[in-house]
């Protein structure tokens, strides 16, 4: 009976492995190439990027990622800092937030500069620290905290109390002086134990004095004990508390400068230099462009890069130690389904025209983790390696198709390219001729697939704005006498009667229809909805995104919030049809609100992105069942460019203005048919207190979660093709260990399906 039941948790574990995320759930999908700065404490390197702060253990050769999914304020830091005396590390960020931590398991916040309402310039520029006190350089003066006494808000401070708020660019303590750089090239000091920093009669000019020439322009200082150095455009000076003088062998037009008790280093672009106390001197030559340096043992070294992330150097080995993710954190639209997910991270600009980023494709997958797909890979054909915008997974085939804002498009299967088509293979252009010179006229802005096979594409201000690809290969051009004359078209949708709905920018919406017959033109016919009663009653013609529901309804999100077409079927008959606004709580719903994306999940649910944030409402709208931004949740930005969810794993992905991210969602699609329900997690841990998740039910089906002898527990009620149990009875007590069934059937009770689980010590 003993390997009987090992058996089962070995097996439940080796399940719980890959059931992926529990309801509720958070997870980031971030970049950390871009190396803002790096420090070391314990043996351990912290690394913070334009994607948050990941760690490094060389010993283990471990990496820990850090984002606002795990305790920090945000993702965009602006400095980090090892105050040594006090067993803390600092994170400094433009809003004026400071995260500081002695263990990465548990971060504590400084609200104090960032809640102040009477400084507007509020980014860290950097730190210096002593046993009692931390010394903030930020763009409108200096702050300082009191550490001795368990970091108290204190009053925020600037340089001499100077009306204008010179930013500190650099804070550095030697010789019992605080010594500060400030941004127009001042040079001062002050007695390190003065009650009243403040006061602007003790803040002491340093230029000129003690040999150091008031024509030397400073750019950077820093400090050890026995030594202040400050760097030029040049040279670096050093100071021995006495006078100053040319550090020796150090001429040169450093980028930064770094000192330690054991060492000091400078670095160029792709250069660093470390030299020991009366030891050797390393030199490296690295590329992605040095951003910071931590001296971690005698010939040990992290390095901070500007395009690969962290890098560890030991006498022996040099590694990067840079996450895998994406190749940044643009992220402009997503596609994902079954497990996978494709990002087009970047393709136009506030205008919606071009950039040629070179950026290409991000796919990642449950399988095989990131690629990146792109011209430097040489996994994108090389006309076709930039500005991509548009996203969109057939769910039907597996394969993706990525729209790039200038050169055509690509379609994918599992991150792998199996066709790419451009004006040569017949995509339409602005103006003719379709060659080199007119690169950046091909402007996919849509892309959708049909039942009968056929991909039907809109295309940006193009001489043919809507195009149809027939299954054989070959591209037709809708009947362009039937669109309107304004042709900025932004995204594509085709609804249950195969209409093809059409975003046409601030003129309101354009609905195509083919008569069933794609590939004859001739009897084809639109119909144009906009604001106005009989028009289409649109809230407002300033049109962002559209999607379909479950029961065939198209939800339109507007710069003056969501409204809905439930008619769909009139519009093939050519009549005009008007949308109804939802209500919550007597009003319109979002009113005031720019719905950027809409997306629908397995519980005909919809979460709408906005530019406050994300908000899931009921299936009719008239219920809002969550509402994230940036203060409440882990969500990285308000501002929320589009929105996916898995149908096969309810995760909802939000591609935000500084990255992406997900949550898990407690809906998923129905299963067609079933072949054993998941549960997870399983085993369920003694002290797990959160959602029990089951997962691959039919549509509107009951879950019954039973005993192995078959007592009933609990009944619960299924969100498309996930339910979600709390751990307790039907009487609302936590279950006790065991083995137990979870058991589903449709409203008719049949469709039948079951799942094992392990509950270890009772859920708690």
């Amino acid at each position: 009976m003993r390997f009987f039941i090992s058996g089962i948790l070995i097996l439940c574990c080796l399940q719980a492995a890959g059931q992926g995320l529990v309801a509720g759930e958070w997870k980031s999908y971030l970049s950390h190439r871009e190396g803002v700065g790096t420090v070391t404490r314990a043996g351990i390197i912290y690394t913070i990027t334009k994607g948050g702060m990941y760690s490094y253990d060389p010993e283990f050769e471990e990496v820990q990622e850090y984002s606002t999914v795990n305790g920090l304020s945000g993702i965009n830091p602006t400095a980090i800092h090892h105050a040594e005396a006090a067993g803390l590390i600092f994170i400094g960020y433009a809003n004026g937030m400071i995260d500081y931590f002695a263990d990465p398991g548990r971060f504590q916040y400084l609200t104090d500069i960032n809640r102040n309402t009477f400084i507007t310039q509020k980014g860290i520029k950097g730190f210096a620290s002593d046993q009692d006190r931390l010394y903030i350089a930020m763009e409108s003066g200096l702050a300082i905290y009191d550490l001795s006494k368990g970091l108290p808000d204190t009053d925020v401070t600037q340089f001499a109390d100077n009306p204008s708020r010179i930013s500190v660019e650099s804070v550095t303590l030697f010789g019992g002086r605080v010594w500060v750089l400030l941004d127009n090239a001042g040079f001062y000091s002050a007695p390190i134990d003065f009650p009243n920093l403040k006061d602007p009669s003790i803040w002491r000019d340093e230029r000129g004095l003690n040999a150091l020439p008031s024509s030397v322009s400073l750019l950077q200082i820093a400090a050890r004990s026995s030594d202040l150095f400050a760097r030029a455009d040049t040279s670096v000076w050093r100071f021995d508390g006495t006078q100053w003088a040319p550090f020796p062998d150090w001429s040169r037009r450093w980028g930064k400068i770094y000192v330690t008790e054991e060492a000091f280093g400078a670095s160029l672009i792709n250069e660093v230099r470390v030299k020991h106390n009366d030891g050797p001197t390393y030199n490296f030559f690295v590329t992605g462009g040095t951003t910071d340096l931590c001296v971690v043992g005698p010939n040990t070294f992290g390095l901070s890069t500007l395009f690969e992330g962290g890098i560890y150097f030991n006498a022996f080995d040099i590694k990067n130690t840079t996450p895998a993710g994406p190749a940044s954190n643009d992220c402009v639209r997503i596609a994902a389904a079954n497990g996978e997910l494709y990002i087009a991270p970047q393709g136009y600009d506030q205008a919606t025209a071009p950039i040629f980023s070179g950026l290409g494709v991000y796919y990642n997958s449950r399988e095989t983790g990131w690629k990146i797909l792109n011209k430097t890979t040489g996994t994108l054909p090389e006309e076709l390696s930039t500005g991509f915008a548009r996203a969109f997974y057939d769910t039907e085939s597996g394969r993706a198709y990525l729209g790039s804002w200038g050169a055509g498009l690509v379609e994918l299967e599992k991150g792998e390219v199996v066709n790419a088509q451009t004006c040569d293979d017949g995509l339409s252009v602005i103006l003719p001729p379709c060659d080199l010179s007119n690169l950046g006229n091909t402007r996919v802005s849509g892309m959708q697939t049909d039942p009968g096979g056929y991909l039907w594409v809109t295309l940006d201000f193009a001489q043919e704005p809507l195009m149809l690809r027939t299954p054989e290969g070959n591209w037709i051009g809708a009947n362009r006498s039937r669109l309107p004359a304004e042709d900025h078209f932004l995204d594509l949708l085709i609804d249950d009667f195969g209409n093809k709905w059409i975003l046409n920018s601030e003129a309101g919406l354009v609905v195509y229809n083919d008569r069933e017959t794609p590939e004859n033109t001739a009897d084809d016919f639109t119909i144009s909805l906009r604001s106005g009663v009989n028009n289409g009653n649109l809230p407002t013609n300033d049109v962002y995104s559209f999607a379909k529901d479950l029961d065939g309804f198209v939800w339109v999100g507007t710069a003056q919030g969501v409204t809905v077409f439930y008619d769909t079927y009139s519009l093939t008959q050519g009549r005009i049809v008007d949308a109804s606004t939802p209500v919550f709580q007597r009003f319109p719903l979002l009113k005031d609100a720019i719905i950027r994306s809409i997306a629908v999940d397995g519980g005909n649910r919809k979460w709408l992105g906005t530019d406050d944030g994300v908000y899931l409402v009921s299936p009719d709208g008239d219920e809002i069942i969550y509402q994230f931004n940036d203060s409440n949740s882990p969500l990285l930005s308000n501002t929320v460019n589009d929105i996916e969810v898995d149908p096969v794993t309810g995760q909802v992905f939000f591609a935000t203005s500084l990255g992406l991210i997900s949550f898990q969602g407690d809906a998923t699609a129905p299963a067609d048919n079933c072949d054993g329900l998941l549960v997870f997690p399983n085993p369920v841990a003694p002290d797990y207190s959160g959602p029990i998740t089951v997962r691959g039910s039919g549509a509107e089906s009951t879950v019954k979660i039973t005993t192995i002898s078959g007592l009933l527990v609990k009944e619960i009620q299924a969100e498309g093709g996930t339910a979600i149990w709390d751990g307790t009875d039907v009487y609302g007590t936590r279950v006790r260990s065991g083995v137990y069934l979870a058991m589903s059937a449709d409203r008719n009770g049949e469709s039948g399906c079951i799942g094992k689980f392990v509950v270890l010590g009772g859920a708690r």
